[in-house]
């Protein structure tokens, strides 16, 4: 499994030969943030440890459906039956009861931060 670094820096390279620094800036962000919002809601669901979160999270696919759909991919249901990897806990996790989670801390983030969705293309 890849990490929080590993999945910033590809979108970030991703984004940079696409639309230069601020493509770079933008994918690389919002994958980022679309990544930790996912981590978050997985403990608060499961009080997982690290090393389990870790294991559990196919960062990845959060990368790949961020690139494709912007910051509100994290929020789909499809993405996280793709993204998170059940067995790999020691508690179950409900993805309904997740994707209203991850849905709270992306909108408290977006409020905290005043940033808006991202699109596909970034900006």
């Amino acid at each position: 499994m890849i990490g929080a670094y590993t999945i910033g820096k590809k979108a970030a390279t991703f984004g940079f030969k696409r639309y230069g620094v601020p493509g770079a800036v933008a994918t690389g962000g919002a994958a980022l943030v679309g990544y930790v919002i996912v981590k978050r809601a997985v403990r608060s669901a499961t009080a997982a440890d690290e090393d389990s979160l870790t294991a559990a999270i196919d960062a990845q696919s959060i990368q790949t459906a961020v690139d494709e759909r912007g910051l509100e991919a994290v929020t789909d249901v499809g993405t996280l039956e793709q993204a998170i990897h059940p067995d790999e806990l020691e508690k179950g996790v409900d993805v309904s009861d997740l994707q209203s989670s991850v849905d709270r801390e992306r909108d408290a983030l977006e409020r905290d931060n005043g940033m808006g969705s991202t699109g596909a293309d970034g900006y």
